[in-house]
């Protein structure tokens, strides 16, 4: 049985799946330090590739600064870490300039060997144009121009836990692992909240305080963001969208050409529950346009796209179609 993780790192690697932007989706995992990012990217890495999809992960820590840059304003100063931590210019540079719009697809894994503080100069990585390059990293909104923003929102209590746990050798032991992290990683993480406003920004929010049971709290766009959703099922009764939307939608009627309607039998006693039905419509793709599926088009904002992502079962992938009327919006298609 799917885990709850494995659900929501599913549905944002549906999310970047079918986007085509003619190059490289460039995907950056954004949080404060120890937030779950790297294992959040691996994993979403390893979650598109099963879906077919070319796929990447590329650590920050290969384009940080070297030593005495990172570290001229103190081992201990929090603003040291903000300003000084990463070589932002030439990530832009050398990957994601080649991999945007007109780039020549040849991009460095990384400049400089972390551990050993050691540049390296090694051959550039030639990409394919639908190639997904999920980047994890403190910092990612300050300077840099992104595809997709995941945001891994974790509490810093729990952060702070989770890093002086995972660094105490590293740092010189627990008690100096809790002041690194109380005087400069964290400290530089706030600075960033409070002049960023990251989580707003983000395409995609994750709340990680639980890293087995993440939440999906926004996807699809920026807070204020409202993106279309083609509902053909049950998404369009009031009891549904109540109990996941807080709120009943008014949709303009639409239909979905290339597509025939077929019916799945739900096994989730959740959704059975709030829908009423076990036997739920669901479309499948031929590709012949004398094939309509009639529904509803429905504004809703990408808080309330992450419910519709949580409440649909495994049987329904997202999707981005174009409509009869010309709109384009999401809708969910059999997997």
């Amino acid at each position: 049985m799917i885990t709850p993780r494995e659900r929501v790192l599913g549905r944002i690697a549906d999310h970047l799946c079918s986007l085509r932007l003619g190059h490289p989706v460039r995907v950056a995992v954004d949080g404060i330090t120890a937030s779950g990012k790297t294992t959040l990217a691996r994993e979403l890495t390893a979650a598109v590739a099963a879906r077919g999809r070319s796929a990447a992960h590329l650590s920050m820590d290969g384009f940080h600064n070297p030593r005495a840059v990172r570290h001229r304003l103190g081992r201990d100063s929090a603003d040291g870490y903000y300003l000084d931590a990463y070589d932002f210019a030439s990530f832009r540079r050398l990957v994601l300039e080649p991999l945007g719009p007109g780039g020549d697809l040849r991009y460095r894994e990384r400049i400089i060997d972390l551990r050993s503080d050691v540049v390296v100069d090694e051959p550039p990585v030639v990409a394919t144009a639908d190639l997904v390059l999920v980047v994890d990293g403190s910092f990612l909104q300050r300077e840099l121009e992104w595809d997709e923003v995941i945001f891994v929102d974790t509490p810093f209590e729990v952060a702070r836990e989770r890093g002086t746990r995972r660094d105490a050798e590293l740092l010189g032991g627990p008690e100096k692992a809790e002041r690194a992290f109380d005087q400069r990683y964290h400290a530089a993480s706030r600075r960033y909240l409070e002049e960023v406003g990251p989580a707003g920004r983000a395409s995609v929010v994750v709340g990680n305080s639980d890293v087995a049971n993440p939440a999906l709290r926004q996807i699809g766009g920026p807070a204020e963001a409202v993106v279309n959703l083609f509902s053909y099922g049950t998404l369009q009764t009031p009891s549904v969208q109540i109990e996941h939307f807080g709120r009943t939608l008014v949709g303009k009627e639409d239909v979905l050409p290339g597509y025939r309607q077929d019916w799945v039998t739900i096994t989730d006693p959740a959704v059975i529950e709030v829908s009423g039905t076990d036997r739920h419509p669901i479309v499948r793709h031929t590709g012949d346009l004398a094939d309509t599926t009639a529904g509803t088009m429905l504004e809703v904002t990408t808080a309330e796209l992450a419910a519709a992502d949580i409440y649909e079962v495994d049987d329904y992938r997202r999707a981005l179609v174009r409509l009869g009327s010309g709109a384009d919006a999401w809708v969910y298609l059999a997997s």
